[in-house]
């Protein structure tokens, strides 16, 4: 079977599994974030496979403008492969949709659970939006989730060989499927996550796109060594390393189209990017089998 898979990793998750695919058919791999300079997306195999991280219940924004880019999609076998830390959410139908537009067909639409990656809220009520903090996920429990890749990259592998359709991972949760349905994510989810990064002016950018802004969260502290790994790791080029006066070296800087991946965060060999004010000391997480040459798409 001619296979190509596509993919948008921020630490590593979704580009190991893309791999571990692509490995298994003999097909191409190529990085989603390093074709986005293309005017058009055209796919030359029979079958095709999109694998990606679930962001805020749904899909990255890169994979929306990728997928609106994609061109002669007719007559191909599409599949979609989403990592996740807690659901699957909704990506999956979200994505059908967009393909659908594009003159496609989402045959399947799998979901595998991976350490999670991101902020999550604390307990506490005081401050609350100022409270959120990277999640931090137990060793054991990582080496768990990772230890089921195998078995679920068979079952996709065997699944897409039959040319079978209708199996799509998609979220139980009533709330999240209440919240899709009133489109609650436009008004609450947006402005919630918007003061969670410091954003307080309004904007009529949707909740997809208004991500970009929360990169304005982010800075650096005093173990920076100016390296620029960050900015090279940026799949989306959002990262400068400028030159601040008093200092030895370059810091970066952020330009507001950021996707909210973390990987500039999680894969700092200082721990010295932070997210607001409480992921200091806490343990940063990239997939162990992933090196960080590996994450490089740009010169």
């Amino acid at each position: 079977m001619d296979v190509e898979i596509y993919y948008f990793s921020g630490t590593g998750n979704s580009f190991a599994l893309a791999r571990e695919i692509a490995g298994k058919f003999g097909g191409a791999l190529y990085a989603i974030p390093a074709m986005m300079d293309q005017e058009y997306i055209s796919p030359q195999a029979d079958a095709l496979g999109l694998v990606f991280p679930v962001y805020h219940k749904g899909i990255p924004l890169i994979l929306k403008r990728f997928v609106d880019k994609m061109v002669a999609l007719e007559n191909r076998y599409l599949f979609a492969v989403c990592t996740y830390g807690d659901t699957p959410g909704l990506a999956l139908p979200h994505l059908a949709k967009l393909i659908q537009a594009r003159g496609g067909s989402l045959a399947a639409g799998f979901g595998v659970q991976m350490p999670f990656n991101y902020l999550t809220p604390t307990l506490k009520l005081k401050g609350f939006l100022d409270a959120f903090t990277l999640r931090e996920v137990p060793v054991e429990k990582q080496r768990a989730l990772l230890a089921t890749a195998p078995q679920h990259v068979e079952r996709i592998v065997a699944y897409v060989r039959a040319r079978k359709s209708g199996d799509f991972a998609i979220t139980s949760d009533f709330l999240t499927r209440l919240a899709d349905h009133f489109d609650l994510n436009e008004t609450l989810g947006k402005s919630v996550w918007l003061k969670v990064a410091g954003v307080t002016e309004p904007t009529t950018l949707s909740f997809l796109e208004s991500r970009q802004l929360m990169d304005r969260a982010f800075h650096v502290d005093e173990h920076c060594i100016g390296c620029g790994n960050c900015a090279r790791i940026c799949p989306v080029r959002n990262i400068r390393m400028v030159d601040n006066a008093g200092d030895s070296h370059r810091k970066p800087q952020w330009q507001q189209r950021c996707e909210q991946c973390f990987a500039c965060l999680q894969w700092c060999p200082q721990q010295a990017i932070q997210f607001g004010s409480n992921t200091a000391g806490r343990k940063r997480y990239h997939h162990p089998d992933v090196k960080l040459a590996d994450m490089f798409l740009f010169s």
